[in-house]
């Protein structure tokens, strides 16, 4: 099924010529496909004040330490996570079509204009870049894995970066979505190993990708699997943070 994730390419945008995914506007010769730069910049961006742990933005002025709730709750085994847009109108937008409407190609996109961030940018640099696995029957289902897509483009235009599909996801969980906090956390509790043939370097960093953090958990679930292989630089990106 890989073919199906790039119909909208070669001589299909020919026939059909493409819209930003955000204004709706015909797409100019641009770098990037199915984003403008005009509709890049209605994406919400995460600025500080932020939690230097999981990414949680906080509203206002911070002043003094703050706890965050999240952090509080989870006790996250990745040391800080960096999150580039929240995920609200556009953005959350996007990424349910990447998900449910098999747009994997905004993926691509999103993740290319997440890099103008510098703090994002800067926290991939060096790393090797680990993606959260789909369970087969999952990924087989939608043809593709958001995730493995999101690290190959940011490992393509970050200095220094790979990306590894190190883990595997060895059953089937629940929908995130329809989840509590802590049903999050029990539903993705073990359901990561490390991929068949597949090893940790103790002296290398890693940083665990996905499209949308939310509570943490499967971040946080990935990154326990990598520290008990070995792993003792990990820590985590997402795309939005929800």
């Amino acid at each position: 099924m890989g073919w199906l994730a790039d119909l909208d390419r070669g001589v299909f945008d020919l026939v059909f010529p493409r819209d930003c995914a955000v204004t709706l506007e015909p797409m100019d010769e641009e770098e990037r496909l199915h984003l403008s730069a005009d509709g890049a910049n209605q994406l919400a961006r995460i600025g500080d004040p932020r939690c230097l742990t999981c990414g949680h933005p906080f509203e206002g002025i911070l002043e003094g330490d703050r706890a965050c709730p999240h952090c509080l709750d989870l006790q996250p085994a990745f040391a800080r996570a960096v999150c580039a847009f929240r995920a609200r109108g556009p953005a959350r937008r996007i990424i349910h079509r990447i998900k449910y409407e098999r747009c994997p190609f905004l993926a691509d996109d999103l993740a290319h204009a997440a890099l103008t961030d510098d703090i994002f940018r800067r926290h991939l640099a060096g790393s090797v870049l680990v993606p959260v696995p789909l369970h087969a029957a999952r990924r087989f289902d939608r043809g593709y894995n958001q995730a493995e897509r999101i690290a190959m483009v940011l490992a393509k235009y970050v200095a220094g970066c790979r990306a590894e599909f190190l883990l595997r996801k060895q059953h089937e969980t629940i929908s995130q979505p329809r989840l509590g906090r802590q049903e999050r956390r029990k539903n993705v509790a073990g359901a990561f190993v490390i991929a068949d043939g597949m090893s940790v370097d103790p002296a290398t960093r890693y940083v665990v990708i996905d499209d949308v953090l939310t509570t943490g958990a499967t971040l946080h679930a990935c990154a326990v699997t990598l520290r008990k292989a070995g792993a003792t630089h990990v820590d985590a990106a997402a795309l939005a943070h929800g």
